[in-house]
């Protein structure tokens, strides 16, 4: 692994934008050099947790990247930003790491990858689900011969969060969380290959008139058939993941670590869940490879089409009322 050490300017320190402060602090490869941020008393904690003087603390993106010199930018920026942010570092021909997700528009996100592709940066999406540990080990067994190829699941993800805050824009449940289920979903099975989807309220949602619900029947290419739903609105919290293979059952999220049950069997046994980084701590170290040695994760702007193409197809299915096909919009 190289040691070369990146310069990151932060935007963004407050909120989600506390992490990358904390982990790159820690981290030997890379350096904080400047704060961006319209408020002032979070730029004052970056202050104090970077020891960084004011004279790299700036309100301006553009300002920032004109007067000091940095690797790359880590946004932590609301998701409509995410494009402004990213095409001025693009410019200026630095490297982008921003949130989830990527963009709010399918086009906007094939535009930015492309555009990154024709600055020569690297560009990545902080898609962190896929690094916590239950996900890494669902990843190392799928496929073994104890724990047998995947065929179908269920993954349901009914959340109890009745005040939307900013979550006020059509399809909000599928650009802001569906995105971190499809992401390991792409990471478990490969790309998608098509899509049948509703969204729907409910009478007491305050999120009207858009919808906060979402219910999916996606195929991969793999073969894997997976049943899908999701709510902002659930009365009640229910996160469940429930994978069927050639050899049993793997289930996760509604009971502790990970559960294997093989055929014809009445109990379930413990799946030794791998020791992991901090989520965070690997998404730098895997943005850090690619920038250094061309490393690609799969959590780069062109891998993570994969995941924002399954968020299009949901939307646009309901709007069609028809099976989407993931390949045309890859195409």
């Amino acid at each position: 692994m190289s040691n070369r050490v990146l310069r990151v300017i932060h935007v963004g320190t407050g909120g989600r934008g506390r992490w990358p402060l904390d982990v790159v602090a820690t981290d030997p490869t890379y350096e904080s050099v400047a704060l961006v941020d319209v408020n002032e008393q979070f730029l004052a904690t970056a202050r104090e947790l970077t020891g960084l003087g004011e004279s790299v603390c700036f309100g301006d993106l553009a300002e920032a990247a004109r007067t000091v010199e940095a690797d790359l930018i880590i946004a932590c920026t609301p998701t409509a930003t995410h494009a402004q942010c990213a095409r001025i570092a693009f410019e200026a021909g630095l490297s982008v790491l921003v949130e989830k997700g990527m963009t709010l528009e399918w086009q906007l996100a094939r535009d930015l990858v492309a555009e990154a592709e024709q600055a020569d940066v690297k560009f990545c999406v902080s898609q962190n689900y896929r690094y916590f540990p239950v996900e890494q080990t669902v990843k190392s067994v799928l496929g073994t011969e104890k724990y047998g190829d995947p065929f179908f699941l269920d993954l349901i993800h009914h959340r109890h969060r009745p005040n939307p805050r900013t979550l006020d824009y059509k399809n909000a449940m599928i650009w802001d969380m569906s995105c971190h289920h499809y992401d390991n979903l792409v990471f478990w099975f490969g790309p998608a290959k098509s899509v049948v989807a509703r969204t729907f309220g409910a009478p007491w949602s305050l999120y009207a008139p858009h919808d906060a619900n979402a219910s999916a029947i996606i195929t991969f290419e793999s073969g894997v058939n997976c049943t899908y739903s999701m709510s902002h609105v659930g009365q009640n919290n229910r996160h469940l993941t429930w994978i069927h293979t050639t050899t049993g059952n793997l289930r996760c999220h509604d009971v502790a670590g990970l559960e294997f049950r093989p055929v014809n069997s009445r109990e379930a046994e413990s799946v030794d869940v791998v020791t992991v980084p901090r989520a965070e701590q690997a998404i730098v170290t895997d943005v850090h490879a690619y920038i250094t040695e061309g490393v690609e994760p799969g959590i780069s702007g062109r891998n993570n089409l994969h995941t924002l193409a399954l968020c299009e197809a949901t939307a646009l299915s309901h709007e069609r009322n028809a099976a989407v096909d993931v390949a045309d919009l890859m195409a």
